[in-house]
């Protein structure tokens, strides 16, 4: 009987290199292979295990075998990725190998800029990307900077999408219906792709879904009349999404040395509320004590164009994108401004107060990249180069009301319930040129040298704030203060890499890679001139790994030790004066780790695999401005992490039946650097609000089975119904009432049909 090539789970496989596995009987063999995914990570098309870096690879057949549609649930498959799920209102936190430092408190202050890359095939783009008619996701570790710019410092993340073809018309439509155990209603999900051939050379390719998620965080004390009555109302499953995306690509391919592509893609969200429970104020594990509805809704835009030739001489490849992004949405913001800010304000018995947040960006994204060929190159050397351009302008409009505090407190700013706003343009454009050049000294050892110069500036044409309850008190006029400023850097990182074929299934390679991620500026009408801007951090990757295949192709085995030295840190810290967001600078950090992934075929039927992750993360010195010692743990990284999963195939009567499943384990983590309160004559800080979010394990189980073009999945995530968080928001800033922990969704079940044509 026939088996399909990408049946088992490769998702669960890992660290290095994540070959999918191949169950073949072919002309009566009962022998079992393990299929190699190609992936384009180096920039070139080549087999995951030859290549020699720290790379996992999910085709997305294997994506839609686990019921993973989107980071959230493939996150748990990623060796060394560390995300704080904060629900469809948030992108979260995703760090890779530990290189976090920023507290769990809320997603919208986690220090610094986002640290690693995210690219939908090669267009830098922050967003939790619906996965859809994917061909595969490449997930790199450590210090990508020569070939992935944009800060990728802990590593890249990129969705490869699947191209029109003109070999046939094709597609497919898949429902999805679920429910958890703590939600009233249903989700449902429905997803289509249809391929289209208009030509021997030109086809078009559709593809779009739908997502309602019920929700299943109830909020327990919204206001009826803000600044009027502490009057409250209940919402059930507040926490409700509802995303709409759709991709259309049209692909011209006259020859066999040409193309031409363009692409448009468009997802739109609405998130109800925060995925954040208080249960020690309301006594129970799924509800929220906020005051306000945290609705948000996120718009990208994305049209982009890509050409290859493919020529003799060398291939060349290039791509431009235009990105658009529109988010508002609002918080409460009541606990923080009577705990944090100012007592007074809760003099007011119907006190409360929130944000109206508006963000707007555009982003203009090219890249040409030059590759040699094999006719065109001498047997002992690779070479590629390129260079990078991207421009993008951001619009920021916040204000922050208190309704009915200025009537009851008998003052008139000019502007209303408007207590706090800020509004900011900036523009941030980067220029930078790359190459990397592999030598081959021979059939088993070859080096690769990489560089990449880079210009980055910011600007802001202005950036204002306006604090008019605060300065009525404080000053003669309420008028908002504005700066101009700019600011420019230019830097080198560099690449070695040198590998060694022991045997055609045995490599081992070792790497040397700097990171950098790009400094920034802070904004605030009280600052210190020291705390306006933060500086550029770096890394170095130190690191020996292999990439193993044995038992004749039946098993892999692979694995990497590493160190990062990390320099600069950006944290998250307070402002001196104002109590305000701001992020700062460390000193130095290190983190040593081991990384080793599995997978072998027991049999015809079954498929063990699994990967497991260990690190040792600490301060390198006192870094007393942001409360951290020397050997502090980083916030929010585990030191031990692993997945080990099944895939066991029944042979039934009629068609195929297989039992997937998988256990995931995450290690305790603090929520801040330690829990110590200090002072003296140049610092002053009170980290007492470090708490430990135990350690958890989840669960998963499916049943798929499929008949000629029919497919039907039944499966239940989180089987044990395990209470976990990911995150936290401390009773220190905000108090009893404002705290709140990101927790893991509860227990739920599902069903799946997909027809495929």
């Amino acid at each position: 009987m026939k088996r399909y090539s990408k049946k088992l789970i490769a998702l669960a496989i890992a660290a290095n290199a994540t070959p999918a596995v191949l169950q073949a009987q072919e002309a009566g063999s009962n022998a079992t292979q393990l299929e190699e995914i190609t992936v384009t990570a180096s920039r070139r098309s080549e087999s995951i295990q030859e290549i020699p870096y720290n790379i996992t690879a999910v085709t997305g057949e294997d994506l839609q075998n686990v019921g993973a549609d989107d980071l959230t649930k493939m996150s748990q498959f990623i060796p060394g990725m560390q995300m704080i799920d904060a629900g469809a209102r948030s992108t979260g936190l995703v760090t890779l190998r530990g290189m976090n430092v920023g507290g769990l408190q809320a997603s919208e202050n986690q220090g610094g800029k986002d640290i690693i890359s995210r690219y939908v095939n090669d267009t830098p783009l922050l967003i939790d990307f619906k996965l859809v008619d994917i061909d595969r996701v490449e997930v790199l570790r450590g210090p990508q900077g020569t070939l992935y710019g944009r800060g990728a410092m802990g590593g890249t993340l990129r969705y490869i999408l699947n191209n029109p073809n003109t070999e046939a018309v094709e597609g497919s439509v898949s429902t999805e219906i679920s429910q958890n155990s703590e939600s009233d209603g249903i989700s449902s999900e429905v997803s289509g792709v249809f391929n289209l051939p208009l030509s021997d050379t030109l086809a078009l390719r559709v593809s779009g879904t739908r997502v309602d998620d019920a929700g299943f965080v109830d909020y327990e004390n919204v206001l009826v009349e803000p600044g009027v009555s502490n009057a409250e109302r209940t919402i059930k499953d507040a926490n409700t999404e509802e995303t709409n995306s759709v991709r259309a690509a049209l692909r011209w391919e006259p020859n066999d040395t040409f193309f031409a592509q363009a692409s448009y893609y468009v997802q739109d969200q609405t998130a109800g509320g925060r995925q954040a429970v208080n249960p020690e104020f309301t006594g129970g594990d799924f509800s929220s004590a906020l005051r306000y509805e945290e609705v948000r809704e996120n718009r990208d835009d994305l049209f982009n164009v890509e050409l290859g030739l493919n020529t003799d001489l060398v291939e060349i490849f290039s791509t431009t994108s235009i990105a658009e992004y529109e988010g508002t949405g609002n918080r409460d913001q009541t606990d923080l401004l009577c705990v944090d800010i100012w007592p007074g304000y809760c003099d007011f018995p119907e006190f409360s107060g929130f944000t109206v947040d508006d963000n707007n960006s555009e982003s203009l994204v090219h890249e040409t990249r030059i590759l040699s060929t094999e006719s065109n190159s001498p047997d002992w050397l690779d070479w590629i180069a390129g260079v990078y351009y991207e421009e993008t302008d951001t619009l920021l409009d916040a204000r922050e009301y208190t309704p009915g505090y200025q009537d009851w407190a008998g003052i008139d700013t000019g502007y209303g319930e408007l207590e706090y706003w800020r509004f900011a343009d900036s523009t941030f454009k980067e220029q930078a040129v790359y190459g990397e050049a592999t030598f081959h000294a021979n059939d088993q050892l070859q080096f690769t040298l990489g560089a990449r110069y880079f210009e980055q500036e910011e600007n802001y044409a202005y950036d204002c704030t306006l604090l008019p309850v605060y300065w009525y008190w404080t000053r003669d006029t309420v008028e908002p203060e504005c700066d101009v400023r700019d600011g420019s850097i230019d830097d080198t990182v560099f690449k070695f890499n040198a590998a060694y074929d022991f045997t055609a299934d045995v490599m081992f390679y070792a790497t040397v890679a700097e990171g950098f991620r790009r400094g920034g500026t802070n904004a605030g009408a009280q600052l210190l001139d020291s705390e306006k801007a933060y500086d550029s951090d770096t890394a170095v990757n130190y690191e020996l790994g292999w990439h193993t295949t044995l038992a004749d192709g039946a098993m892999i085995f692979n694995g990497a030790l590493f160190r990062v030295d990390w320099k600069d840190l950006q944290v998250p810290t307070k402002s001196e004066l104002a109590a305000i967001n701001i992020t700062g600078n460390a000193n130095q950090g290190q983190i040593d780790g081991i990384e080793l992934s599995t997978q072998a075929a027991v049999s015809d039927n079954l498929t063990l695999s699994g990967w497991v992750t260990y690190y040792d993360h600490r301060l390198d010195g006192d870094a007393l401005a942001i409360g951290g010692y020397d050997g502090d743990a980083f916030p929010g990284v585990p030191n031990l992490q692993f997945n080990a999963a099944f895939d066991y195939f029944i042979p039934v009567p009629v068609g195929e039946l297989t039992l997937r499943g998988n256990a995931y384990y995450k290690d305790e983590v603090q929520s801040r650097l330690n829990d110590i309160t200090y002072e003296d004559e140049l610092y002053e800080f009170d980290n007492s609000d470090n708490e430990v979010l135990d350690s958890y394990v989840v669960y998963n189980l499916s049943a798929d089975y499929r008949l000629d073009q029919w497919r039907a999945s039944l499966f239940l995530d989180n089987v044990t119904d395990e209470y976990y968080f990911s995150g936290v928001r401390s009773a220190k800033r905000y108090g009893e009432r404002g705290q709140f922990y990101y927790v893991g969704q509860p227990r739920t079940m599902g069903l799946n049909f997909t027809y495929e044509f």
